[in-house]
């Protein structure tokens, strides 16, 4: 679908919370609605919303899918901890690992202008994923979200402390 035009717009979620709601239209009418919670201090950012809503669809539209076979065999424990950085004229290339239950995903690799800055983004996820857990049901210890180079090596992993210290930070200051 080629995106013609996007809006941004808050909305009510059905239990009555305040969300955000960003859709994509393209030609023929066909539209990709993405609803999200409302961040702290977010609702009023339609950027940071639109930039959020594509991670949500890039994320979603690849979790069905192993990048390798290892990877559809892993339970996410890797032992070895390797720091690099590859670049390219506009940035790093970077792949996003996301917890997902007791294994993991992987999103097609995405250029970003620094590790800064996909580590920004690898924050702002575990905090979306964080959110999403279940005291009670879900493990609240451990990664939820790993950036990698393009060749899989791991530039760094941001795990459920970090996550909600991020959280709370973001809750009493904004984003």
């Amino acid at each position: 679908m080629q995106i013609m035009r996007t809006e941004v717009a808050e909305a009510t979620s059905p239990a009555g919370r305040l969300i955000q709601r960003v859709r994509f239209c393209g030609e023929g009418d066909e539209c990709v609605t993405v609803e999200m919670a409302c961040l702290e201090g977010s609702a009023a950012d339609d950027a940071a919303a639109l930039q959020r809503a594509r991670a949500i669809l890039v994320q979603t539209a690849t979790f069905d899918a192993a990048s390798n076979a290892y990877d559809a065999q892993s339970n996410g424990n890797f032992d070895e901890l390797a720091v690099t950085l590859l670049n390219d004229e506009s940035g790093g290339i970077y792949v996003f690992e996301y917890r997902d239950g007791e294994g993991s995903r992987q999103v097609p690799p995405v250029s970003m202008p620094s590790l800064e800055a996909a580590r920004e983004e690898a924050v702002r996820s575990a905090i979306d994923v964080l959110v999403d857990l279940q005291p009670g049901t879900d493990d609240l210890s451990g990664w939820l979200v790993r950036v990698r180079d393009e060749n899989g090596g791991l530039l760094c992993a941001i795990d459920v402390a970090e996550a909600e210290a991020a959280l709370q930070i973001r809750s009493t200051t904004g984003p």
